[in-house]
């Protein structure tokens, strides 16, 4: 909740993605935004719930209370969602001075609604990148271990079940990234305002937004490009014992037609 002109902004990512038009009729807040990317409720004066589609909730001057009574309507019909959710807080301070992007607050003129979107997208992207970025960490450590082995022993595990595991979980989460890739968009107003089209940079600047999605997708290609060397040497041999299996096969087969010419 607010104290005198300082409040704060809490966000959770609950979920993988979540459907939008799903919400409407769930939560106890007014609707006064939706689209298929996000929602906004309203819950006082000056308490706001961004959702967005990416699976991650914001909460602005909000009590626990109502922080706790509206993820449990959200858990009693979406499901548990995810088992370990990122988090992330920021403190939105009103003052006279203007607008200023400070690593853990933002100076803000006034309460705008168009300021505090911005605010909560940007935050709620940094929840969701840290929940990819936990992901990608477990499966690049999973690929390297993989690597790690092959060069000590010199040889491909031809069937690991493990190995397939992280071939689902990469494409998983890439395709993941990719179909929310609107999560990294500018929205709307900052084309039409300059204010807002800095704030949001600013904001965006503060929490490596942009950085953190670069270094995100280099790992991802990385463990990509493990995958692939991996796959392709437990592909070739498998090809190499085929081939061996065969020619013992021929041999086999020769040597038991010799043995029936042979005089008994």
């Amino acid at each position: 909740m607010s104290s005198g002109n300082q409040y704060l902004m809490q966000a959770i990512n609950l979920y993988d993605s979540i459907n939008i038009r799903a919400l409407r009729s769930l939560l106890s807040g007014k609707v006064i935004d939706s689209s298929p990317q996000e929602i906004s409720l309203q819950y006082g004066e000056n308490s706001f719930l961004f959702i967005y589609r990416f699976g991650c909730l914001v909460f602005f001057n909000m009590t626990n209370e109502q922080i706790e009574q509206e993820t449990t309507r959200l858990k009693a019909a979406l499901g548990e969602g995810l088992s370990q959710p990122t988090t992330e807080t920021y403190q939105i301070n009103i003052t006279e001075t203007g607008t200023k992007v400070e690593f853990e607050y933002v100076e803000l003129k006034k309460l705008s609604r168009d300021y505090l979107r911005l605010a909560a997208m940007t935050v709620g992207q940094s929840a969701a990148l840290e929940y990819f970025e936990i992901r990608t960490e477990k499966m690049l450590g999973d690929t390297a271990a993989q690597m790690a082995r092959l060069s000590q022993s010199g040889k491909v595990p031809l069937a690991s079940k493990r190995l397939v595991q992280i071939i689902g979980s990469t494409a998983s989460t890439r395709q993941h990234i990719i179909n929310n890739l609107a999560i990294l968009d500018p929205p709307e107003e900052t084309w039409k305002s300059k204010e807002l089209e800095k704030l949001y940079r600013e904001l965006q600047g503060n929490f490596d937004i942009d950085t953190r999605f670069k270094s995100l997708d280099r790992k991802l290609s990385l463990i990509q490009d493990n995958i692939e060397i991996l796959t392709d040497l437990t592909s070739k041999s498998r090809s190499n014992i085929l081939e061996v299996l065969i020619v013992l096969l021929i041999f086999i087969e020769l040597a038991i037609a010799i043995w029936h010419r042979i005089p008994q």
